[in-house]
């Protein structure tokens, strides 16, 4: 029984501890340009940054960044459409506090000395499940035909919490096109980083 309380202590010691580290990563650009049965389209990326910053509840368990970036597209035709920025995020595994308290047996005794007894015993029950990857939406845009349209993310604050292992970024930007004859849509993606 020892053993499972240092154990269990030295495992919650390493868990409190602070990931993260305040840094600043500059990623390079991203476009391409489409072509389509209206004409062109362009979409890209720049002056993206990471700033990884040490999460506020001093968790192991908690990521939090600082991200920003110039999403961009061009329509070159008769068409208009949505410019779409945001970052995926990805955990390696969710962790879950289950339960914690005691559990009892009550054996009860047959044979030679019958009787019942109390055998207390504490428990904590602990669950990791596999990570996911979700999107996180910042902003839109509206662009008309033959016209350019930015949006610019500055400090947009990320936080990932119960997450166990590498915690992945990787900011993304669409733009959905329409024209009376065809819907198209093209993107670009940064470079994934580990907070």
């Amino acid at each position: 029984m020892r053993s499972k309380s240092v154990l269990l202590c030295i495992c919650t010691a390493l868990c409190a501890m602070p990931s993260a580290r305040a840094d600043v990563v500059a990623l390079p650009p991203h476009e391409k340009t489409f072509r389509s049965a209206f004409g062109s389209f362009t979409v890209g990326n720049r002056d993206e940054t990471i700033s990884r910053i040490l999460p506020l509840n001093q968790a192991g368990f908690t990521r939090e960044s600082l991200v920003g970036a110039t999403a961009y597209a061009r329509i070159n035709g008769a068409a208009s459409g949505v410019l779409k920025t945001g970052y995926h995020v990805g955990c390696a595994a969710d962790f879950h506090t289950g339960t914690a308290g005691v559990t009892s047996a009550l054996p009860l005794g047959v044979g030679p000395n019958p009787g019942l007894s109390l055998d207390p015993g504490p428990v904590a029950t602990v669950n990791i499940g596999p990570g996911e990857v979700k999107e996180v939406a910042v902003a839109e845009k509206q662009i008309q035909a033959n016209a350019e349209g930015t949006i610019i993310v500055r400090d947009f604050h990320i936080i990932v919490n119960e997450c166990v292992g590498p915690v992945a970024v990787r900011q993304f930007t669409y733009l959905y096109v329409k024209s009376p004859s065809v819907d198209d849509n093209g993107a670009v993606f940064g470079n994934p980083q580990v907070l």
